[in-house]
């Protein structure tokens, strides 16, 4: 079999529609265990009593990934909203290999992946070492929730690693556990066990992790109760209780308010930590693969962020929010140590700021910011912006038909102008997603933007407002029209050279829709 993309979704559907998750997958392990003679002792046991295995092997030829993508679209089958209300999204291979590869800096000692599924950043963990055998059997653990997709993940391992102990998997039956890991914490209230405590979670020295991505009630248990999501509760055990570790999570924690407490737990144990940020346009780490029912998997638009905590002695280095076209996946993937940069991280926020930035980050952060000309009152010098980046923020005199705007009022026509212009420079633009980067521009964010004062500009005001009536675009959005502004890119870069000529091309570079163009910045 080719891949994923050449699965045919109307197999698996008539075996779930025959039997039932469990059995199916019953049956499609036993179909790929009946083809190897050395594996045959594991159809022993009871999972497989009264199991037949089929002549065709449906995951012969897929990646750990691929047949995670398949185990996410069964689960899906049957409820398709399961996958969201649980918040799982499987790691693609390029990315848990990529995880797993930062493993080489580590020093020796115990893992656990406490969220496995059926152990895609496990597999790909085993697959670099020297010894995959020896390091499956005594340096890792895999934990979940999710009975049937552990037993999966043993099985595969098994198939996959097998070698020198022909009995391999009863070997590693005990590397498998069933763990609620947000069970416990560290202020020694009764859980779901008696006197739980985090010494409960399975002894280990390191972390790989791709935990839920779900918002939920706060849990006083958690020092981080105020992030309210399980990813944050996930991370805060993992800090607690491991040397160091790799995760993979959204990057709301590096600005959000509420994960104040998150960040200030990671400043406060690593210092040797680095962050690469990926946005979701145009595309998205998490690629879907899309086939068969209604009910299949759909695309993940989380904005991400990789983080890997060392346990030495080092230094705090961070990325901007990247951005890649498909055909560039590999090559951005290659390249994200160019985009690092030494920004200081504080509790307060994490800025997402790239290699090439890094200056224009020092230059603007002490300066005035909007909110010093903003009027606390309704005035008759408004703004209006649309609260949806995407590729541009546009400031306008005119307000626009859609359903989310901000409105910013200032006492006079000059201090109104000075903004106008400075908006819809790339500053705003750039600032916003420096500063957050999520799917709306806060007020917190727009106050916030670093002020450029220079003089008014009668001809780029002129060339604004003309732009307003003139550049107007229209998307549909649940089935209404939403309407905005795009201002030509040639405007934006006029206006970028007169308010901060030093760094105008590379300014304008950030609407582009691949971070990788930055890099000619880098040259000399």
């Amino acid at each position: 079999m080719a891949g994923i993309l050449d699965f045919d979704s109307k197999k698996i559907i008539k075996l779930l529609d025959e039997n039932g998750i469990k059995k199916t997958w019953m049956i499609i392990l036993a179909s790929a265990i009946s083809k190897k003679k050395c594996m045959q002792y594991i159809l022993e046991h009871e999972n497989f009593n009264s199991i037949e295995p089929q002549k065709e092997d449906l995951i012969d030829g897929l990646t750990i990934g691929e047949i995670g993508v398949l185990y996410e679209f069964s689960l899906a089958y049957f409820n398709s909203t399961d996958r969201k209300d649980k918040g799982q999204f499987f790691t693609p291979d390029d990315v848990a290999e990529l995880m797993a590869s930062y493993s080489k800096k580590f020093p020796n000692g115990k893992w656990l992946d406490p969220c496995s599924g059926i152990g895609n950043l496990s597999w790909h963990l085993v697959n670099r070492q020297k010894n995959k055998e020896e390091f499956l059997t005594k340096n890792l653990i895999l934990a979940d929730m999710d009975e049937l997709a552990l037993f999966i993940a043993r099985v595969l391992f098994t198939l996959s690693f097998q070698k020198s102990d022909k009995l391999l998997f009863h070997s590693i039956e005990t590397n498998f556990v069933k763990f609620d890991f947000l069970s416990v914490s560290d202020n020694r209230r009764l859980t779901l066990f008696e006197n739980g405590n985090l010494d409960l979670i399975p002894e280990h020295d390191f972390v790989i992790v791709n935990p839920p991505y779900l918002a939920t009630s706060e849990d006083v248990k958690f020092e981080t109760a105020k992030c309210a999501d399980l990813y944050a509760y996930f991370l805060e055990n993992i800090i607690k209780t491991s040397k160091c570790f790799i995760s993979i999570t959204p990057q709301s924690f590096t600005n959000a308010s509420k994960f104040y407490s998150l960040r200030k737990l990671l400043i406060e144990k690593f210092s040797n930590l680095t962050i690469y940020n990926f946005d979701n346009v145009p595309d998205n780490i998490f690629h879907g693969v899309k086939f068969g029912s209604k009910n299949s998997n759909k695309a993940n638009s989380i904005r991400s962020a990789i983080t890997i905590a060392l346990p030495e002695y080092g230094k705090h280095q961070i990325t901007s929010l990247l951005r890649w076209q498909t055909k560039e996946r590999k090559d951005l993937l290659n390249n994200l140590d160019s985009f690092l940069s030494n920004i200081e991280l504080t509790a307060d926020y994490f800025p997402k700021v790239n290699r090439i930035f890094e200056s224009v980050f020092q230059d603007l952060k002490n300066k005035k910011t909007l909110t010093s000309i903003i009027s606390g009152k309704k005035t008759q010098y408004p703004l209006y912006i649309p609260a949806s980046p995407r590729y541009y923020i546009s400031a306008l005199k005119q307000p626009v038909k859609r359903s989310s705007i901000k409105t910013v009022y200032f006492n006079t026509k000059k201090d109104r102008e000075l903004a106008y212009i400075v908006i819809n420079s790339s500053v705003m633009y750039w600032w916003w997603r420096v500063r957050d980067g999520g799917m709306t521009l806060s007020l917190e964010t727009l106050h916030s933007m670093p002020l450029i004062e220079c003089s008014i500009k009668d001809d780029i005001i002129r060339a604004l407002e003309k732009s307003e009536s003139v550049n107007k675009t229209y998307k549909m959005n649940a089935g209404v029209v939403q309407e905005n502004v795009k201002h030509p890119i040639d405007l934006i870069s006029r206006i970028n050279s007169y308010v901060l000529p030093k760094y105008s091309e590379r300014l304008t570079e950030t609407h582009s829709n691949s971070e990788l163009n930055q890099l000619k910045f880098l040259v000399g």
